[in-house]
């Protein structure tokens, strides 16, 4: 989830470059391109259409591959971002309270309940949660990428193919700051932390507090109206689909078992040079099981790693004496003359890295609910190390797709990082006091596993009944932060190429494939990897196509000189 998605307002720094709203565009919504069901056979086939899935193709079709496939088994309806469509408290509700969207499900069974239960899910749509996320957009961290394959740790920090390193271009795309947290100008300082105003690829319209966060669909459809854009050309959508499992053939991913949505679909195959997961990491972990044990039926039906961000934090209600006239951004004291270093704050998202053992960074959200009152949301976002506690399990059957569970569990190691948190949310809390006249008493927390407040409690109904003005401690459950990944790890499931080392032909892309996830949310580098992805698809497809062409003339120069006349033989008799 991201670092600012609880609070009522959402203030946004930076823009992506996408068109804007101009009354001379066409009024012709845009409609996903589908398929010719008279061919079943497709150069790629790509599994989910949400961030990943969407960006690979997209990148794909920029290559030059014309014959791309994304599948997804929700509807391609209702395609702008929920801030672009609702009001921002309606858009608000629908990201932390689900049960009320209609392309909210769970697929996968929580064996460690409250944990990936409750608000733990997809968002089964063409768009995925990219029509859902809030543009947070960091780079993994260095000690994160320690344990990463170095040659793609190269290429997202170094250089890529000669040219600038992955994550430069595709901030520079998206109007972001490619660079490392300590290398950015602080505008807030507190105590020892220097924040910066946090990333985000969000870009603001209209007087009514909506935007958007990028997606990959913006190149296709206009982000505000939804009006028909150039393209895509080469990409083909099959909604409302389901993929039930890879095909093998000859120890080869040779294409996708799907079934329609609705009563008495029947499953039906479509057949591809190259096969992509993209469908979340639970359900690409679903897919990779079933293959796996496709291949060898003595592997156990288990993925290990299975991580999700580590989120705790607090709200706290402040009475502004600075702002006491209006509610003003910095350098708007509203008549007032300011009593504390932080009354001029302009309303926002700060971030700072915290010390490397943490494996955390520290948020800081502050908004104007209404003259003369602040209100900060505070919380780190910390990294849950990959390990065999947490895992997804399939249970093989007759039929596809296998029941899938999930369990997850906290490693001492992510336990230490619970109590570091802690003591870095103390800290905040204590110099936030000393700024505003309050009494520093210590945070009280909750049991991580069994928390009575989550992020859902900005919820007007929550946080809006209470008498008091805090502070509110809260943690999030594990699986909904939307962040899950590590179960396809890159150099171990996978190849530096993306592909399945014991399954030639098959892919895969999202967070899924990170060895580790540091402590950045993945969306940065979801587009980065998938952009990597993308080329070797594009130079394996290159290699497909001239051994087809070969064959082909081979073939061709085959029959010729079966129809020419034999040694000894006459024309005649030819």
């Amino acid at each position: 989830m991201e670092p600012h998605a609880r609070t009522r307002r959402t203030q946004w720094s930076t823009a992506v470059p996408t068109a804007d709203p101009s009354p001379h565009l066409p009024e012709r919504q845009w409609r996903a391109p589908v398929p010719d069901s008279n061919d079943p056979h497709h150069r790629v086939v790509i599994a989910g259409g949400g961030l990943a899935g969407l960006e690979v193709a997209r990148q794909l079709a920029a290559l030059g591959v014309e014959d791309v496939l994304v599948i997804e088994a929700g509807p391609a309806q209702e395609l702008l971002h929920i801030h672009s469509a609702h009001n921002p408290d309606q858009a608000l509700r629908t990201f932390l309270d689900p049960a009320g969207d209609p392309h909210f499900h769970r697929p996968w069974i929580p064996e460690s309940a409250p944990h990936y239960a409750a608000n733990a899910g997809l968002r089964k749509r063409l768009g995925g949660r990219s029509l859902y996320w809030y543009g947070a957009s960091l780079p993994v961290e260095d000690w994160a990428l320690a344990d990463w394959p170095e040659t793609i740790a190269k290429d997202l920090r170094g250089s890529w193919r000669g040219g600038g390193p992955l994550y430069e271009q595709v901030a520079a795309d998206l109007g972001v700051d490619p660079n490392r947290l300590d290398r950015q100008q602080p505008v807030l300082e507190l105590g020892g932390f220097r924040l910066v105003r946090t990333p985000q690829a969000g870009t603001r319209f209209g007087d009514d507090g909506c935007w958007y966060a990028y997606s990959p669909l913006d190149h296709w459809r206009h982000p505000v109206t939804g009006a028909a854009l150039d393209g895509p050309h080469g990409i083909r959508f099959l909604c409302g689909t389901e993929v039930l499992s890879v095909d093998i053939k000859d120890g080869r991913a040779c294409g996708v078992l799907v079934r329609e949505t609705g009563p008495n679909a029947e499953a039906r195959r479509i057949s591809a040079d190259s096969v992509v997961l993209a469908a979340g990491t639970i359900e690409s972990s679903r897919l990779a099981i079933q293959t796996l044990c496709a291949i060898d039926p003595g592997r156990p039906p288990r993925l290990d790693g299975l991580t999700d961000h580590i989120v705790q934090g607090f709200f706290l209600r402040v009475r502004d004496a600075g702002d006491a006239g209006g509610g003003g951004d910095a350098g708007d004291s509203g008549g007032g003359s300011a009593s504390h270093g932080l009354s001029g704050i302009a309303s926002g998202s700060y971030v700072a890295a915290c010390e490397d053992v943490v494996r955390s960074n520290l948020f800081i959200t502050v908004e104007r609910p209404e003259p003369g009152v602040l209100l900060f949301d505070v919380r780190l976002t910390g990294e849950q190390l990959p390990g065999t506690g947490s895992h997804v399990t399939c249970e093989p059957g007759g039929e596809y797709p296998w029941r899938t569970t999930v369990t997850a569990e906290l490693a001492p190691a992510d336990q230490d990082l619970v109590a570091h948190q802690r003591r870095v949310l103390e800290e905040v809390w204590r110099r936030l006091a000393a700024e505003f006249g309050l009494t520093a008493t210590p945070l009280a927390f909750d049991d991580f596993d069994h928390p009575v407040r989550t992020n859902a409690f900005v919820l007007p109904e929550s946080i809006g009944a209470e008498a008091s003005e805090g502070p509110f401690t809260w943690s999030s459950l594990l699986g909904t932060e939307d962040h899950e990944g590590c179960t396809l790890p890159l150099g171990e499931v996978l190849d530096d190429r993306h592909a399945f080392a014991a399954v030639p032909g098959l892919y895969a892309c999202g967070p899924a494939t990170f060895p580790r996830m540091g402590a950045a949310n993945p969306s940065l580098t979801t587009l980065a990897l998938a952009r990597r992805l993308a080329h070797f698809l594009a130079e394996t497809e290159a290699e497909t196509e001239t051994e087809t062409e070969a064959e082909t003339k081979a073939e061709a120069e085959t029959e010729a000189d079966d129809r020419k006349p034999h040694r000894g033989t006459s024309e005649a008799q030819a």
